[in-house]
């Protein structure tokens, strides 16, 4: 890294002696891939109290929202799929083998050091060849370096609407250790007023069972077991205890659903710098999930189905560097997921999951270059059940020709193959940084989940993985322009896109009751993601800000040219997404004003009547003033959301809340 002429654009996993670089790159404008990143510290200053908040501020993205929150809130992007976003957590990626799409709500924003989007591969190819496998990737990181000194903060956050959220996190020395650990729990009652409209009849509602119960336990170790090793380990559990609010629907809006989620996770990761040209990281991570769904039946009596999800990873990288301008490097991953349920007709599958990656990144003068070919393998096993829920057969073979080949039994155990190139390059067109271009080209694939595959009624065996390939161009510019009044500091992107979905999975009804799923869609979204910052510092003590970005996307169903639907807008897909924000950091209070919004959506992709959601503009406004005593800093916050009172949809016939209020104070000592 001291021989590399650009250093600032080498992001890889390197520890030397106690100094630690590690994570996603901090800028997009020096990436080869669009890279947008928040820190903790920004977070606050824009007064984010949820990840809802925190991602629209983010280009390229579209949230999918149930609503208030205790509402599920998934994230698409580029109009490619939530299932076809990673969530990477801590370094490692975060799976659900049985939906694919990881509910957001369960990450805290206040416990975050950062959060960062990725689309593409990034510039890190000291990896595990998992994070790689995903169109775009959303990382949280919660880990914190060494702390000097035993540090203590205590939050405490009510807002509308019943919400009240007490935290606490501790972090501590112990040797050449670094301690941390954190607890939260959150309750919210969600009966948040709204205006239902039926034709010429119009009333004022609440909604009704939406009442969240939500507590959140992490600890982690950071030791420094040599001058060039590190290791890091974290638990956590997520417990979430929650009513699910219904459909809004002509003259009802009732609903006697409960969702009851626990999850509990441990990992641990390990780098090593062996020699000035090789480094080493191994990872593992095992993980548990339940869920526990209820429902009141009207004719009396209570019905439900319990889930429960096992996770069991593991990976190894090896980092080598033979000559100061190119890197390479290498990484297996293997993961093995199983999915068992109270449901009778459940087949009982479990999935195994080989990686492998080979990355070669050259760096010269003013071009960055990278290249990467994945290696996924995947295995399927399933016990097959009849309509009455009695085991027929759990196969161990494949193609077996002294198999029975009985009417009742299945071959379910499947294997597929896919190699998955990349390329992505950068190359600056101004010195020092003040324009730069990139481009990258990206296939990758998914495999169907386990609801997909073997859901009763619904899943479909012999599904193939979707296919998805990306093509992305874009331009950087920074600069800092020096005047009288003070400087001024511009960061500003443009990329355009394409990307296409093949043999997209949609579910096609046979009859009322009975569905299936088929490899019928064609996506292809045409886009363009803009983003400006720009600071003033007025004087040491006041500053001026301004973020943008917006969102252009053409998502469009191409599966049948003599369709009437074909170019429709896919569906929960707006064509317009925007945010800006002003802030001003001043002696007093930070002050922030956001504004954001989007257009018409649909959702169906036949566009029918009556299947148009509006778009809409909202504004929120957040004060936040810290105070420094002795050995304690106070920070108080308040934030209005929503402040226009727009009543909207993100989802159909799920009325997102209203204006409502938040306050919050912290100390920490």
């Amino acid at each position: 890294m001291l021989c590399s002429g650009r250093a600032w654009a080498q992001n890889d996993s390197i520890s030397l002696d106690e100094v630690e670089v590690r994570g996603v790159a901090s800028s997009s404008g020096r990436a080869t891939t669009p890279v947008q990143s928040m820190s903790r510290e920004r977070m606050q200053q824009l007064g984010i109290g949820s990840i809802t908040e925190a991602l629209k501020h983010l280009a390229g993205i579209t949230v999918r929202d149930y609503g208030g929150a205790g509402g599920m809130k998934t994230v698409s992007v580029r109009g490619i799929g939530a299932k076809h976003t990673g969530i990477v957590y801590n370094g490692m990626a975060v799976g659900d083998s049985q939906t694919g799409e990881i509910d957001l709500s369960r990450f805290d924003t206040e416990s975050m050091t950062n959060m960062a989007l990725v689309i593409g591969d990034g510039d890190n190819i000291f990896t595990s060849a998992r994070n790689a496998a995903m169109p775009a990737s959303l990382y949280i990181e919660t880990a914190t370096g060494r702390s000097p000194s035993t540090t203590i903060e205590g939050r405490l956050t009510t807002g509308s609407w019943g919400a009240i959220s007490p935290a606490i996190k501790i972090q501590a020395p112990i040797g050449k250790a670094a301690f941390d650990a954190s607890a939260s729990y959150s309750h919210a009652d969600n009966n948040y007023p709204f205006t239902l409209r039926n034709v010429s009849l119009i009333t004022h509602e609440r909604r009704h069972n939406s009442r969240m119960d939500v507590a959140r336990v992490e600890t982690g170790m950071r030791w420094l077991l040599g001058k060039t090793t590190t290791m890091h380990a974290r638990a956590s559990y997520y417990d979430n205890n929650r009513r699910l609010p219904g459909i809004v629907h002509l003259y009802t809006h009732d609903n006697n659903e409960r969702l009851h989620e626990r999850i509990a996770m441990v990992q641990c990761s390990a780098q090593t710098v062996v020699s000035s040209a090789l480094s080493l990281q191994g990872n593992a991570k095992v993980s548990w999930a339940a869920s526990e769904y209820d429902i009141d039946q009207q004719g009396g009596g209570l019905t439900g189905q319990s889930y429960w999800q096992r996770e069991y990873y593991a990976s190894l990288a090896a980092l080598y560097t033979p000559w100061c301008h190119l890197s390479l490097s290498y990484s297996a991953d293997i993961a093995h997921n199983n999915l068992n349920t109270t449901l009778p007709t459940w087949n009982h599958p479990s999935r195994n999951t080989l990686w492998q990656s080979v990355a070669a990144k050259y760096t010269q003068g003013p071009v960055t270059a990278i290249a990467r070919l994945l290696y996924t393998n995947v295995n399927d096993r399933s016990a097959r059940r009849d309509a009455c829920g009695s085991k027929n057969v759990n196969v161990n073979v494949k193609n077996d020709k002294n198999v029975n080949n009985d009417s009742n039994v299945n071959n379910d155990n499947k294997n597929t193959t896919r190699w998955c190139p990349s390329v992505s390059i950068s190359c600056q067109l101004l010195p020092h940084g003040r324009l730069m271009a990139r481009a990258f080209w990206k296939s990758t694939f998914r495999m169907p989940t386990f609801s997909e595959l073997y859901f009763y009624h619904i899943g479909t065996n012999d599904l193939k993985p979707e296919r998805t390939s990306q093509w992305n161009l874009g331009l950087a510019s920074g600069n800092t322009i020096a005047t009288k009044a003070g400087d001024i500091r511009i960061m500003a992107t443009v990329d355009g896109y394409v990307s296409n979905v093949d043999d997209k999975i949609v579910a096609i009804p046979f009859n009322m009751f009975v569905w299936r799923m088929m490899n019928l869609a064609k996506v292809r979204t045409y886009g363009i993601d803009a983003t400006a910052d720009i600071s003033w510092s007025l004087s040491p003590h006041h500053a001026l800000t301004l973020s943008m970005n917006y969102t252009l996307q053409k998502a469009q169903n191409r599966s049948n040219p003599a369709s009437p639907n074909y170019k429709n807008q896919i569906v929960y897909t707006p064509e317009n997404t925007f945010t800006a924000t002003i802030g001003w950091q001043n002696p007093w209070a930070d002050i922030a004003v956001t504004i954001d919004g989007m257009d018409q959506r649909w959702t169906t992709n036949e566009h029918s009547n009556g299947t148009r959601i509006d778009g809409f503009v909202e504004m929120d406004v957040s004060l936040r003033r810290r105070i420094f005593l002795r050995h304690t800093t106070l920070t108080l916050s308040a934030a209005m959301l929503n402040i226009w009172d727009k009543q909207y949809d993100i989802v159909a016939h799920y009325p997102m809340p209203g204006r409502s209020w938040r306050i919050g104070a912290s100390i920490e000592w």
